[in-house]
């Protein structure tokens, strides 16, 4: 018996590393190593102990049934008043919808706006996550290189990869990996590109909370009003509030393509989770944006701590990220060299490479779409940090 057409679609021809970092560093502890990890996209942080306090109240309440399948009537006017603060968009509650993390939102919004063989123009570095929805649907993803333009894309360069078969752009600001926040004024240019091009945007916006000093995050809708019906939103309470296990997010923008998304959902996972909903309500109304501002404060600190220790690094260098708390590491001068006599063919031989011989875990370009890279995290206590990038520039000296 073989497996269905949509289980061979997720790889395609980026597919997922050929390296499992997480599995070779469990391998690693298990045989008594102490492994630094950067390669997880998670915060070390404990969640505010306002949505712990209210999802144990929500335990102890009548919650243990499902809600409506859009979620809770009183987060979604909590999430739509939310959006207007902080994003400068309008927003009424139904045009809202909780949906069951912010990755489940991504795959509604490409089974509802997606046809078979539609093409979707996705910026590299990306989200592996991305490419695969897009083809889980049947649609298939156009990858646009970032590299040369500092890890944002172009009107110019989309432009070029425009076909008759073009129908959705993915946008991710602050990016993962790279950490790059997309200027407002080339957000402007490229929405306002991509709503005269008739073009869906699917704008990923969870790490929308975390940008450092001198970077902005813009919202397409507020920078350019008339765009409002092409694009769909989606955030997440996962890195902002520490709470990535609670599976949480959501999903905002005109209300025909709410409802779309919410029918979709009804058949899927019914709803979000009840008690979980509950919990996220003082973050929705913001009686938690505190924890926010001492989260951006540590990452501003952790910054400052791995890029002073990069500059050390030998044979590998890093653009200055303004958002998410990744670096992404270009390791291409490493590539062909070898490591106690290891051959660094790519990013995924390097990457196990240097969990084998360090103790230290990151996660290879491959499955972003760009090989010879690693993006680190510095989402770990500083300690952490700092003996993990002491071993680095230890093991990578030893390059011949």
């Amino acid at each position: 018996m073989s497996l269905s057409d949509a289980a061979g679609r997720i790889c395609g021809p980026h597919p997922p590393a050929a390296t499992d970092v997480h599995a070779i560093a469990e391998r690693l502890r298990a045989e008594g190593a102490e492994v630094i990890d950067f390669a997880s996209g998670e915060l070390d942080f404990e969640p505010p102990a306002g949505l712990r306090r209210a999802l144990a109240e929500a335990l102890e309440g009548p919650t243990h049934q499902c809600t409506g399948t859009a979620g809770l009537p009183e987060l979604r006017a909590a999430l739509a008043g939310r959006v207007a603060r902080t994003r400068r968009v309008a927003c009424e509650p139904s045009e809202v919808l909780v949906t069951a993390g912010a990755r489940h939102g991504l795959h509604l919004g490409c089974l509802a706006l997606l046809n078979q063989g539609d093409e979707v123009l996705v910026p590299l570095p990306a989200w592996g996550t991305f490419m695969a929805q897009v083809r889980l649907v049947g649609a298939n993803p156009v990858g646009l290189d970032t590299r040369p333009t500092g890890f944002v894309p172009t009107v110019e360069a989309l432009e070029e990869l425009r076909t008759p078969r073009t129908r959705m752009i993915v946008l991710n600001t602050p990016n993962n990996p790279t950490g790059a926040v997309y200027p407002p004024e080339r957000l402007a240019r490229i929405t306002e590109w991509a709503a005269h091009s008739g073009l869906w945007i699917l704008f990923d916006e969870c790490y929308g909370d975390l940008v450092l000093p001198g970077a902005e995050h813009a919202h397409p809708v507020a920078l350019v009003p008339e765009a409002r019906d092409h694009v769909v939103s989606f955030g997440s309470f996962s890195t902002s509030f520490a709470v990535s296990g609670w599976r949480a997010g959501y999903a905002y923008g005109a209300e025909r393509v709410v409802a779309a998304l919410s029918d979709l959902q009804r058949h899927t996972t019914s709803n979000a989770v009840s008690a979980v909903q509950h919990g996220l309500l003082p973050a929705a109304r913001g009686e938690e944006d505190i924890f926010l501002a001492e989260i951006r404060a540590v990452l501003r600190h952790r910054h400052r701590v791995v890029r002073s220790a990069l500059d050390d690094l030998p044979h590998v260098s890093a653009a200055d990220p303004r958002g998410a708390f990744y670096f992404f590491l270009d390791a291409t001068p490493l590539l062909g060299r070898t490591l106690r006599g290891t051959q660094l063919d790519s990013a995924d031989t390097l990457a196990a490479a240097l969990l084998e011989h360090a103790h230290v875990a990151l996660a290879p370009g491959t499955a972003f779409g760009a090989e010879g890279h690693l993006r680190l995290s510095y989402g770990l206590p500083e300690d952490r940090i700092a003996e993990g990038l002491g071993r680095l520039r230890g093991v990578l000296a030893e390059v011949e």
